[in-house]
């Protein structure tokens, strides 16, 4: 009997040890880049400020994203935001427009850059909703988030950043 309690003991450990292993190999093979965003603000207002503040705060507390904010001075709605070139820095998976023109209501779309979203990985697709999902919610009544899929200008600027590095 002891040597049947022995094998039971010796089977049950090795199998311990097994899953042990395919989980550690599971979380290894599942573990994944976390998806970075660029978020553009080239408001002026107060308000709007508020609000990019809020849609930033937000962003980052959903957890489904690396989130980097650069201030501009562009001086029209259709100005290209992000003269140049990126300085040493990974590019980024997507990227939230916010245009000058939000402020006196002359722009009422926020532009939300990204490669086409049936060609995203899942942790990125999961970053796009969250990230128009939000944009929706803090801008309503002001401005919507529009994609490459909705409109020509965002899929311009995308193929036109991703030229100059600033988007993979």
């Amino acid at each position: 009997m002891n040597r049947h309690r022995s094998t039971r003991w010796s089977l049950g450990l090795l199998l311990a040890a097994a899953l042990v292993v395919a989980a550690g190999s599971v979380a290894w093979a599942t573990e994944v880049e976390m998806p970075r965003l660029l978020v553009v603000d080239a408001t002026k207002t107060f308000a709007s400020t508020l609000r990019v503040g809020g849609l930033v705060g937000a962003l980052r507390a959903s957890g489904a994203m690396a989130v980097e904010v650069v201030l501009t001075d562009a001086a029209s709605v259709l100005d290209d935001p992000l003269p140049g070139s990126p300085e040493e820095t990974e590019a980024f998976d997507l990227m939230i427009i916010l245009p000058r023109g939000l402020d006196d209501g002359t722009a009422i779309r926020i532009w939300l850059l990204s490669e086409s979203p049936g060609r995203l990985a899942p942790s990125v697709v999961a970053a796009y909703h969250a990230a128009s999902q939000t944009i929706d919610l803090v801008f309503a009544g002001v401005a919507r988030a529009v994609d490459v899929t909705e409109d020509l200008y965002p899929a311009l600027l995308w193929a036109g950043y991703r030229a100059r590095g600033w988007m993979r």
